[in-house]
């Protein structure tokens, strides 16, 4: 009852009369009783058979060296107050960072824009005074010996109409998202153009609070909205073709590496299949992955499969518990084939 070790236990093998007790779980606990054939202690791990499981292995993403492979992807615990990451989210990813993991990627995602308000409460890098929350966030897990990136991203639809400032909703066509329902007005050259600036004014903060990277979100966001035939009717040049619905990309990539210069590590995570009806095809995918490459503006790609404009579309996105674990692995392979 956990008030002391309680009665020796006996051997129940030995003859009646002659059942020896055995140790009691303090008397364990110390190494008494304890065969001489058995060590009191297990022996230490050797340290040359652990660096041979690649997880534990050093990983090199262009100039920064991670001390394992282990990593958070990011994803959104709502812990930021007022929209920033405070304490408890700085206590949420310093703790991972003190368990000995390489790498954390904190928001999912972080809005880059006013008119891009959080379905729920999710961190506003639109603002300046994130950047010194961030910082502090960054040096305490830097200093545990963990590298720390930011997602960053506009939702486009994929938001509510009477979040934030009750802004206009904005997307590359007036089709709602059936889980959130919002009513987006159809963007326009001057809506783009500012949008592509905001990216770059949240990445260039994100800089200055000592990241060592930025992932965007596409996937079912506002640059997967303009990537998927679903989601974009615009006309030329920003619709159409593959390279044209890329180009707001792009242009965000751009902007950033113009503004942040090649320091700062850039990546993409994606759906290169959506598995819809009218949405990008695997084909699709292989060659969005070949033009992120090839641009140059990206050091790398964090890709999956599906779309998440419906709640049971997400769970294939996202499995939940009693689902098949690691559904992407095999498309990831493929895709860095």
């Amino acid at each position: 009852d956990g008030t002391g070790p309680g009665p020796a236990a006996v051997d129940a093998a030995a003859p009646d009369g002659m059942r020896a007790p055995r140790p009691s779980w303090d008397a364990a606990l110390t190494g008494a009783h304890i065969p001489a054939s058995l060590p009191a202690t297990p022996p230490a791990p050797d340290p040359r058979a652990m660096t041979q499981d690649p997880l534990l292995r050093p990983y090199r993403l262009k100039h920064l060296t991670l001390r394992n492979r282990v990593m958070i992807t990011s994803h959104e615990p709502a812990y930021p107050e007022d929209g920033m990451p405070k304490d408890r989210y700085r206590a949420y990813h310093v703790e991972r960072a003190k368990a000995g993991i390489a790498l954390t990627m904190t928001a999912g995602s972080a809005s880059v824009a006013r008119d891009s308000p959080p379905v729920f409460n999710n961190i506003l890098a639109w603002k300046d005074e994130v950047v010194g929350w961030m910082r502090t966030l960054v040096d305490e897990c830097h200093g545990h010996g963990a590298a720390v990136m930011i997602q960053l991203t506009h939702l486009g639809r994929r938001t509510r109409w009477d979040k934030g400032d009750w802004l206009p909703v904005v997307a590359p066509s007036h089709e709602r998202e059936a889980a959130h329902r919002a009513f987006p007005k159809r963007m326009e050259d001057w809506d783009i153009a500012r949008i592509v600036g905001d990216y770059a004014d949240a990445a260039e903060r994100m800089k200055e609070a000592g990241v060592d990277g930025i992932e965007f979100e596409a996937y079912g966001h506002l640059m997967d909205q303009f990537w998927s035939p679903r989601t974009n009717d615009l006309d030329a040049p920003w619709g159409g073709s593959i390279e044209n619905r890329l180009r707001f990309a792009f242009d965000v990539l751009r902007a950033v590496r113009d503004r942040c210069g090649p320091g700062l590590l850039l990546g993409v995570r994606y759906a290169g299949d959506e598995m819809a009806k009218g949405g990008l095809t695997r084909e699709d995918g292989l060659a969005i992955s070949r033009m992120l490459r090839d641009s140059g503006l990206v050091d790398f790609l964090n890709v999956v499969r599906g779309h998440i404009d419906t709640d049971a579309a997400l769970t294939d996105v996202i499995p939940i518990q009693g689902m098949p674990s690691a559904p992407h692995l095999d498309w990831a392979g493929e895709v860095r084939e």
